[in-house]
C-alpha cells in the first residue's frame, strides 16, 4: 500500500474554514485546521503532480500550497539532520536548482535556533543531492526552490513550497490601485458572506475592482489559476514518469469548465473615474469585463439595482488613504444610506473593529482576518426587510 502525501494550503488567518470547504469541494480530503494553514491529502488516482495542480489551480482563498515533504520528531540537532537527509529530494530538485529554507517557525520545541535550524536542514537536504547527483558542489544557477520548517512540541513539518508565485497573484492586477484588497482575501469575503451567482453583487467602493472580478470568476466557475504557471511544474516529480501528463489533464479540466454563459449581475463603482478604468481593464485581463457593470459614482449615493443583494466592499481605512476621522464620516454616511437597502445583505472589509460604531448599528458577524501584517475586519450585515 503506497504511502499518502500530504499537502498544506496556507491561507489568511480566519480563513482556514472557507479554505477547507473549498479543498473538500475539489475532492481533497481535509486532515486538520491550523491557523493560517489547512493540511489535506493528495488524492492516490490522482498522483502528486495532478493533485498539486488541482489545488494551485482551483484554490480561491489559499496563498500557496506546501508539499509535506517531511513530518518527523525533531528533538535535537542530529536528529533533524538525518531526517531531513533521508526524504527522497531528488523528486523535487534538479541538479542546478537552489534551496532557500525561507522560513521557519518554533513552538514549544528544544529546538528553538531559528539560523541553526536552516543551516542544518539546508545541510541535510544538500548532502543528499550531492549524493545522488554524483557532485561535490551543487551548481545553484536554476530556479529557486522555497522550503518552510514547523516545528511544534519536538515535531518537524517540512513544507516544500510548489505554486513559485503567491496564489492571489492571478495574473489580471495589472492596475492595482492605492490600497488594493488582495484577491485571496475578496474570494474569502465572498464566501464568509454567502454569496452565490443568483444573487445581485454591487461594490461601491471597486477600486481595482477586485471583489467584482473575483465574484464574476466563481459565477463563471473560472478556476483562478488558469492562465498562470505553478512553481512544482518543472521538479521531477511533474515529469511524465510520475504523472505530468495527469496535471496537463487537471488543466484541461478547468478550462473545460467555465460557464461562458452564465447568467449573473454584478455592479461595480467607485468615485474615482481613474480607478473604475483601471477596473474595467482589469476584468478585461480576466476574462470577465462583460458580466460586470462599471459606473463612476460616489458610494454615499448608492441606491440598490435589484430588490435584493448583496453589496460588499472595502471601503478606505483612513491609513492609505485619508484620514481615520474621513473613513468614519465615510462609515456613517454609508450607514445612513443602508436604510435604503432593505433587504440586502451588507459587508464592509476595514481595518476597525468597532466600524458598527460609525456605521449606527453592530455587525452580525465580525471575523477577523490577519493578512501578512495587514489586520482586517469583516463586517457582515444580514438582509432583513422593513428595518
Amino acid at each position: 500500500m503506497e504511502k499518502a502525501e500530504f499537502a498544506l494550503a496556507l491561507c489568511a488567518v480566519g480563513l482556514e474554514k472557507v479554505c477547507q470547504a473549498e479543498l473538500e469541494r475539489l475532492g481533497f480530503g481535509v486532515e486538520r485546521r491550523e491557523p493560517g494553514r489547512v493540511r489535506f491529502a493528495l488524492i492516490g488516482s490522482l498522483g502528486t503532480a495532478a493533485s498539486l495542480m488541482r489545488a494551485n489551480i482551483g484554490l480561491r482563498t489559499a496563498e500557496r500550497i506546501l508539499y509535506e515533504a517531511g513530518r518527523f520528531p525533531a528533538p535535537g540537532f542530529d536528529e533533524l539532520f538525518e531526517a531531513v537527509r533521508s526524504i527522497p529530494w531528488e523528486r523535487f530538485f534538479r541538479r542546478e536548482d537552489k534551496l532557500v529554507v525561507e522560513r521557519v517557525r518554533t513552538r514549544r520545541s528544544r529546538l528553538s535556533a531559528q539560523t541553526s535550524i536552516q543551516s542544518v536542514t539546508h545541510k541535510a537536504v544538500y548532502e543528499r543531492l550531492s549524493e545522488r547527483f554524483h557532485l561535490a558542489r551543487l551548481p545553484e544557477t536554476g530556479r529557486v526552490r522555497g522550503l518552510r520548517a514547523y516545528l511544534d512540541e519536538d515535531q518537524c513539518v517540512l513544507g516544500l513550497d510548489t505554486s513559485g508565485e503567491a496564489l492571489h497573484k492571478r495574473g489580471y492586477r495589472l492596475a492595482a490601485g492605492k490600497a488594493p484588497l488582495k484577491e485571496t482575501v475578496a474570494a474569502g469575503v465572498l464566501f464568509l458572506s454567502g454569496w452565490s451567482r443568483r444573487l445581485p453583487l454591487l461594490d461601491p467602493f471597486c477600486g481595482s475592482g477586485t471583489i467584482a472580478i473575483e465574484a464574476a470568476l466563481f459565477a463563471m466557475d473560472r478556476s483562478p489559476g488558469l492562465g498562470r504557471s505553478f512553481g512544482f511544474e518543472d521538479m521531477p516529480l511533474a515529469s511524465a514518469g510520475e504523472g505530468g501528463g495527469k496535471a496537463s489533464a487537471e488543466v484541461e479540466a478547468a478550462k473545460a469548465r467555465v460557464r461562458r454563459d452564465a447568467d449573473f449581475r454584478i455592479c461595480a463603482s467607485d468615485a474615482d473615474p481613474g480607478a473604475v478604468e483601471d477596473a474595467r481593464a482589469n476584468s478585461g485581463r480576466a476574462g470577465v469585463a462583460e458580466g460586470i457593470e462599471f459606473r463612476v459614482a460616489k458610494a454615499e449615493d448608492a441606491a440598490p439595482p435589484f430588490d435584493r443583494g448583496s453589496l460588499l466592499c472595502n471601503p478606505p481605512y483612513g491609513e492609505r488613504l485619508g484620514t481615520p476621522e474621513e473613513a468614519r464620516e465615510l462609515y456613517r454616511l454609508m450607514g445612513e444610506a443602508s436604510s435604503r437597502f432593505d433587504g440586502w445583505g451588507m459587508g464592509f472589509v476595514t481595518n476597525d473593529p468597532n466600524f458598527g460604531e460609525s456605521f449606527g448599528r453592530r455587525a452580525a458577524h465580525a471575523r477577523k482576518i490577519v493578512n501578512g501584517a495587514e489586520e482586517q475586519y469583516f463586517h457582515w450585515y444580514p438582509p432583513e426587510r422593513g428595518r
